[in-house]
């Protein structure tokens, strides 16, 4: 029993590392995916805003509100859709960043990991041996 115990002490930082590795990996790809769904907007808007310049301002424009769509002066539409690419385009710099900071902390996880195998070969064999 105390060498089971003992066995199980060893393998606590390597399972703790592993929690916090899959952890920043999952929050990471959410960061992701949050940037190329703010990428796409950015990109619907801007080109909503060059098939705009190319109309006239007598053509009418309807801006939809839930499932309704109402008459809207094109300027209006026009500064929408401007304020539209200026806010995606400012959370993609913010996802950016912490995209940036889960991949550092991501590599930093893995460091940990290969120092903790290199200075602890037999509770490495252990978990081989544990998740054969």
């Amino acid at each position: 029993m105390p060498e089971e115990k003992r066995q199980q002490e060893d393998l606590q930082p390597f399972i703790e590392l592993q929690e916090k590795l899959a952890m920043n990996i999952s929050f990471q790809q959410a960061v992701q995916q949050q940037l190329q769904r703010s990428m796409i907007s950015t990109k619907r808007s801007e080109l909503t805003l060059q098939e705009l310049a190319s109309m006239s301002n007598s053509v009418p424009m309807y801006k939809q509100v839930g499932k309704a769509y109402f008459m809207a002066p094109m300027q209006q539409v026009v500064d929408e859709l401007k304020d539209d690419v200026k806010s995606s385009q400012d959370e993609a710099k913010k996802l950016a960043q912490q995209k940036e900071h889960a991949d550092k902390a991501i590599r930093a996880s893995e460091a940990e990991i290969q120092e903790l195998m290199k200075a602890h070969p037999e509770a490495v064999k252990q978990l081989v041996a544990m998740s054969s």
